[in-house]
């Protein structure tokens, strides 16, 4: 079927990362997986693009709730470390609203998830069952891999996810949205879309309004702010930005230069630090090779040769650990 409407772009994963058809599966499942990162629909996407990655889904969705279509609808998207699933079902790639905790998603993010899965279920005529096993219509990555995916806070989200697409199949538009109970301030979203967090032009501002805040007033801090007419943010350590970088909070190249500097940190001084946490990992505090395959497929240590120079510094095998990611993903 291609893609669903509802995507603003199309960023087609690698050849490589998928295979074409279902082998004969119907679509009658949807599995839904957060990105362990606070990226774009776009950025994430282009992971996907990497013939190395050995991975992808068939739709991201970013921080903003922006939409973008990787893996056409008829083929299977290498996701959930199971075939039988993946060929079964339609897959979701999350996007966080900040790294670490419950990796919590943004209201933006959870309402285009909602309509995508509204979307995928009335062009394939079934309803979303979560009853916590594979059997379900809605499934998670850690039913068939020892992985965090999709979080906790979005699996505690799942069977609402499930009784609120069912409602809107059922023509029952005034569903109410997921609640976000921890509110930050002005203050503190302002600093976030200073860092790079929300998007920019109608992106932001669409992913402003979904999340409950006021766009003008939001907007009139961060000019403030960045005119130097208040005073600086509390910032955080050198230390905490740093592994958030690590994390893919922060974007890479210059992207990420950009955002540190317009946040007000030192972009080499945090670059220093990043390079020493890369290269000097304690063996005591080694984790095991599984655990770091899992981490590989959640996308946190990159791609290709730079996966390999990551992996490497930080003392593990690269060879060890790229089969058993392999494995996973067959």
């Amino acid at each position: 079927m291609g893609f669903s409407s509802l995507i603003k772009s199309q960023v087609l994963a690698s050849s490589s990362n998928y295979t074409q058809g279902r082998k004969g599966y119907k679509v009658c499942k949807i599995t839904p997986h957060h990105m362990a990162g606070v990226l774009s629909g776009e950025q994430c996407a282009r992971i996907f693009q990497n013939p190395s990655r050995q991975a992808s889904a068939n739709y991201c969705i970013g921080n903003d709730g922006g939409i973008v279509g990787c893996v056409d609808e008829n083929n299977r998207a290498w996701t959930s470390s199971s075939s039988s699933n993946d060929c079964q079902a339609i897959t979701i790639e999350v996007s966080n609203n900040k790294t670490g905790g419950n990796w919590t998603i943004s209201d933006a993010a959870w309402n285009s998830l909602v309509n995508l899965c509204v979307d995928i279920c009335r062009r394939y005529g079934f309803r979303l069952n979560y009853d916590g096993t594979k059997n379900g219509s809605l499934t998670r990555h850690n039913m068939f891999a020892n992985t965090n995916c999709p979080g906790p806070y979005l699996q505690s989200k799942f069977q609402e996810l499930a009784n609120t697409v069912n409602s809107k199949l059922d023509g029952n538009s005034t569903s109410t949205p997921v609640q976000n109970t921890n509110k930050k301030s002005n203050e503190e979203i302002a600093n976030e879309v200073i860092a790079g967090k929300w998007g920019n032009g109608d992106a932001r501002k669409t992913a402003l309004i979904n999340a409950g805040y006021d766009y003008n007033t939001i907007q009139n801090i961060v000019n403030q702010k960045l005119s130097g007419k208040t005073q600086a943010p509390s910032k955080k350590s050198d230390e905490e930005i740093a592994q958030e970088v690590i994390n893919g909070g922060w974007g890479n190249g210059a992207d990420r230069k950009n955002r540190l500097t317009a946040a007000g940190y030192d972009y080499n001084t945090i670059q220093g630090i990043v390079n020493q946490k890369l290269g000097g990992s304690s063996a005591s505090n080694k984790k095991s090779n599984e655990t770091i395959a899992n981490e590989v497929i959640q996308g946190k240590w990159g791609n290709g040769t730079d996966r390999k120079n990551k992996l490497t510094a930080a003392g593990y095998d690269y060879n060890a650990i790229q089969s058993i990611v392999n494995k996973k993903l067959s």
